[in-house]
């Protein structure tokens, strides 16, 4: 009770403290506004600077942007061309912030010509940078990447390397909102390397830092972001020590080391880190400052993702219901499909597969192309108009020519040179005409690509988020050792895998439908996510095989089927009761790794013969005999010659190579698959699980 009592004391102090702030700072308001009539030239400019500060505590936006205004303006009479520069800067930053779009476009041009001549070069190319952010977040690509090509060569033009720096940075964030994370990544590298060699060094460098880290991760480029991590922290430390040793105080200090976190939580995840993914997130959860902000948001995402990846996932569904609840404020249709297909996954993972289809229907209606069509037009607007351009300046070079030759020959040669310049129009007009015609055949067909290739993305992260891909996947027992790998030859693929614990008894399957591509996926997904729903009746194998083939074999009018094989070992006993159902042999590994195939009944595959009836089979005690599943893009893997890989190679791999693990297991057989077919295109998809049971340790 007196513990509880001391709690209610420091919350109710802490709540009044922030009461009293507050009325401080409107009294400090009403009083500067009070002394405004009496004041002139700098002190009437240093009373609306600190109102300015305190409508930004205040978090008042209409406010900040009366007294920004009245800071311009009298900075620019009283001939103050460094404050008024730093003032214009402010003002962009604001509109910039509080996403006034139309505000900060109607006066960039003018304040960015005021900043030319006041040679303010720094804020000239800050100002322009917002410019260009503004156009590529709120959908006018096309103008954003005419504005930074045009900054980017007026930078280069005098050699301003802080001008270029920006440029790169621009850039990188009109090719990030494109989505175009190759060319974004290159040009934040550029932008980092430029503006490092400036000092002071840039405020804006900080957050290029980050963006660069989130790129990294999107292309799952793991090892680099962890390197990055790295360049990242000790940039950090020196950017607040010249800070401190400047006496420039840094508001934001929390905010960016909470970022550089985030950036070591992504490495940490993507790597399969997860303790230090917590450690890290913790580091997170004490700089945020708003539970609506952006570093919070962030928290929330990757907190559910650890828990997720940790098997938590009822923890997991709650901090993404926490998240999905902030996306009604936002339009970021990118951030909504990555929360959706988190929530769907954790979903499936909870057994609660009819709403996690639901989520992934909703995802599919998702326009993911935001303003494909409408950059790729003004990028040909942009190649045409340049094209013009070039063919004016020709033009006129070619008009002073004649001239100067009309001054000094005779009519008819004039009269002939006319008359080619004639010819040449026609003949110019006529290949304009068919470059037209090329350039909206090409966009036409390059929208249409870049849809299908980004359909067939979204469709492969959703078909692996629907086989489970955490290893070890049981991480609080010793007894089971598990792994599976499945790389579809296609960008979708048609095998499948799947394992769970129910009531100590482990069940396994692995399965392979007919064909490839779209189709075969689309039949993948729902045998996988029959095949859970069918086996937590917790049925024998047979009987799961019988109710899986009645129920792909419905409507099935396009004759597709799957073979497939199911395994349930009691976890006590070492028992294994399994069934086959036209799928490829299993491989059992006795002492002194001898290797053999499982002599087994083949049943017919699942999904051709409704009311067909299943034999099964089974083993006493498969403790400490690691089992090996696979499908046929193993040993009907084919090199350019077409020979395959095989099923002796396959026994032989096994007997050759002590088994250390169930990954290495199956590492192992990848990269001899690799080596056998020496960079041929796969024939099929390649999927494998190795499991074994261990005695409990005592």
């Amino acid at each position: 009770m007196p513990m509880n009592f001391k709690r209610y004391v420091i919350i109710a102090v802490s709540l009044l403290s922030i009461v009293l702030a507050h009325a401080d700072e409107k009294d400090r308001i009403a009083q500067t506004k009070r002394s405004l009539p009496g004041l002139k030239g700098e002190k009437l400019l240093a009373a609306y600077d600190s109102l300015l500060v305190l409508y930004f505590y205040e978090g008042d936006i209409e406010n900040q942007i009366v007294y920004i205004n009245h800071l311009i303006r009298l900075s620019k009479t009283l001939h103050e061309e460094k404050k008024a520069a730093r003032y214009i800067c402010e003002r962009a930053s604001i509109f910039y912030n509080a996403d006034m779009n139309d505000s900060l476009i109607a006066v960039a041009k003018e304040d960015m010509e005021y900043l030319r001549e006041s040679r303010q070069w720094n804020q000239y190319y800050e100002v322009w940078t917002h410019l260009v952010n503004t156009y590529a977040y709120s959908g006018k690509t096309g103008e954003g990447l005419k504005e930074v090509d045009e900054m980017y060569r007026d930078a280069e033009s005098r050699h301003d390397q802080y001008g270029i720096g920006l440029a790169y940075y621009a850039m990188g964030n009109v090719y990030n909102n494109m989505h175009n994370w190759e060319e974004s990544e290159e040009n934040y590298q550029k932008s980092i390397e430029v503006l490092s060699k400036i000092q002071p060094i840039p405020h804006l460098l900080p957050d290029i830092f980050s963006y660069y880290g989130d790129v990294l991760e999107e292309q799952h480029k793991y090892d680099v972001l962890k390197q990055h991590t790295i360049h990242w922290k000790s940039f950090l430390r020196h950017y607040f020590a010249e800070a401190k040793k400047n006496k420039v105080y840094k508001e934001d200090d929390e905010t960016l080391w909470a970022y550089y976190y985030l950036g070591c939580c992504q490495a940490s995840l993507g790597l399969g880190n997860l303790n230090e993914a917590e450690r890290q997130l913790d580091q997170v959860r004490k700089r945020i400052q708003s539970p609506d902000d952006y570093v919070s948001m962030c928290w929330l995402y990757y907190s559910a993702q650890l828990n997720l990846l940790k098997g938590r996932y009822q923890e997991a569904l709650e901090l993404n219901d926490q998240r999905t609840q902030y996306m009604q404020d936002t339009d970021d249709i990118f951030m909504d499909i990555k929360v959706r297909q988190q929530r769907a996954e954790i979903l499936t993972r909870l057994g609660r597969d009819a709403e996690a289809a639901k989520l992934y229907r909703e995802m599919y209606t998702i326009n993911d192309s935001i303003n494909t069509h409408e950059t790729k037009r003004q990028l040909t607007e942009m190649n045409t108009r340049y094209h013009v351009n070039e063919l004016k300046v020709k033009q006129q070079q070619d008009q002073i020519k004649i001239i100067l030759i009309g001054a000094s020959i005779i009519m008819l040669v004039l009269l002939g040179f006319i008359l080619y310049r004639y010819r040449a129009a026609k003949r110019l007009k006529i290949a304009h005409d068919k470059l037209l015609v090329a350039y909206d055949q090409l966009e036409e067909t390059t929208t249409a690509k870049e849809r299908i290739e980004s359909e067939l993305r979204i469709a492969r992260d959703i078909q692996m988020g629907m086989v489970p891909r955490q290893f070890p996947p049981f991480p609080e027992r010793t007894d089971i050792d598990l792994y599976a790998s499945m790389t579809p030859a296609k960008e979708v693929g048609g095998d499948l895998y799947d394992y769970f614990i129910l009531h100590e008894r482990l069940y396994f399957c692995v399965g392979d439908v007919s064909g490839k591509g779209v189709p075969a996926s689309l039949f993948m997904a729902v045998a996988c996510n029959l095949f859970r729903v069918i086996a937590q009746q917790e049925i024998p194998p047979c009987e799961i095989a019988r109710q899986l083939n009645d129920a792909l074999s419905a409507d099935n009018e396009n004759g597709m089927f799957v073979t497939m094989f199911i395994g349930v070992i009691n976890l006590a006993s070492g028992k294994m009761d399994f069934c086959n159902a036209g799928h490829n042999p299993p491989v059992i590994m006795n002492d002194g790794d001898a290797a053999h195939f499982l002599e087994l009944e083949y049943n017919c595959c699942l999904g051709l013969f409704p009311g067909a009836e299943f034999d099964g089979g089974t083993i006493d005690d498969v403790r400490e005999h690691p089992f090996f599943v696979y499908t046929d893009g193993l040993n009907e893997a084919e090199n350019a010659t077409q020979q395959q890989f095989g099923d002796n190679r396959l026994l032989s791999v096994l007997q050759s190579h002590s088994y250390e693990n169930a990954q290495h297991t199956i590492d192992t057989l990848k990269e001899e698959v690799a080596r056998h077919v020496a960079g041929a295109d796969p024939s099929d998809d390649l999927t494998m699980l190795c499991v074994k049971i261990n005695h409990p340790t005592a």
